[in-house]
């Protein structure tokens, strides 16, 4: 971890290249349909400076992909951000789920776009230093073309974390980024990064955002609309929440130890869950995300972590892990 840089997320400006962005582009006049049928939110919401989070899900529901949706710059197609290192797997599958009558095409824009993170209290400020004359509020989008060339600028959903998504071509971003360090903002290695995410309670790739959990079991239910209709595995979903079946939540741990991903999560001597990421914070010790059973992801519930590297005591805690302070 870069103590200076963390820092700065907290008190000043930030910035990360998330690893392998991914960006699909779909496109036809079957566009809105073939969305609507493979993912968890409304995609009749989309509009014109709007962002929409939305979940790619198995016919169990498991979660296949994570996407923020916005138009693309002519307004003709849709654009989907994908997860990291999804893009090129997620065009595939998709590809797989094209009918001859669905009058769509899917596009991997994965090796041409590049995506920057930018965060921290002084950020707006930076922005607007570096030309953003306007700004989104989460869930929102703005298109702009700065000295570096155009950029779209996201508002980051709640689910997602704080604060704004650069999206352009490899080139612009590169300069976009000198320009914001030049205003004073530091650059997040990838394990900053992760540490601010797990601190921040938010699900990660390769962690909690799999095939091994639905959305609401780690709290995207901001990207499922509950009256949308049908769509792949959607019967799970209406089923966990209108007969109240969500039997595994995500949930902070506050420890007395490090522990790793993996670790078995046990409550009065019986296993309640795993940890799905883990971290040492210089502001809470060390801590955890954890899927845990119904009822253990209540908080204030006691805990007790065991793996190959030994035992932890704890107490689940709300998200993000400043609100439990």
């Amino acid at each position: 971890m870069n103590d200076a840089s963390y820092t700065a997320a907290l008190t000043g400006t930030a910035c990360y290249r998330p690893p392998q962005p991914g960006l699909l582009r779909i496109a036809g006049e079957g566009r809105l349909d073939f969305i609507q049928r493979q993912t968890t939110n409304d995609v009749r919401l989309l509009a014109a400076g709007r962002a929409l989070l939305t979940v790619l899900t198995s016919p169990t529901a498991r979660i296949l992909d994570v996407w923020r949706l916005l138009l693309s710059p002519d307004g003709d197609a849709i654009d989907a951000i994908t997860l990291p290192g999804r893009g090129p797997v997620t065009a595939q599958y998709l590809a797989r789920r094209i009918f001859f009558m669905d009058r769509v095409t899917v596009s991997d824009l994965s090796a041409q776009s590049a995506q920057l993170w930018i965060s921290g209290p002084t950020a707006p400020h930076t922005l607007r230093q570096v030309g953003f004359e306007t700004l989104p509020a989460p869930g929102e989008a703005v298109s702009l073309r700065l000295a570096s060339g155009p950029v779209r600028l996201l508002g980051q959903d709640g689910a997602l974390g704080q604060g704004y998504l650069a999206l352009s071509e490899q080139e612009n971003l590169d300069a976009l980024m000198h320009q914001l360090t030049e205003q004073g903002a530091a650059t997040l290695d990838p394990d900053t990064a992760e540490l601010l995410r797990v601190e921040a309670g938010v699900p990660g790739p390769a962690r909690e955002l799999t095939d091994a959990y639905t959305p609401l079991e780690v709290n995207l239910d901001s990207a499922i609309h509950g009256a949308k209709g049908c769509y792949t595995g959607q019967e799970v979903i209406a089923r966990q929440i209108n007969y109240d079946k969500i039997a595994r939540r995500l949930a902070g741990l506050r420890l007395d130890a490090p522990v790793s991903a993996g670790a078995t999560v046990l409550v009065g001597g019986r296993s309640a869950g795993e940890v799905t990421s883990a971290a040492i914070s210089p502001r809470y010790g060390p801590i955890a995300l954890a899927v845990l059973r119904r009822p253990h992801f209540a908080p204030g519930t006691p805990v007790r972590v065991t793996d190959s590297a030994g035992e932890a005591s704890g107490t689940v805690t709300a998200l993000p892990f400043a609100l439990a302070t």
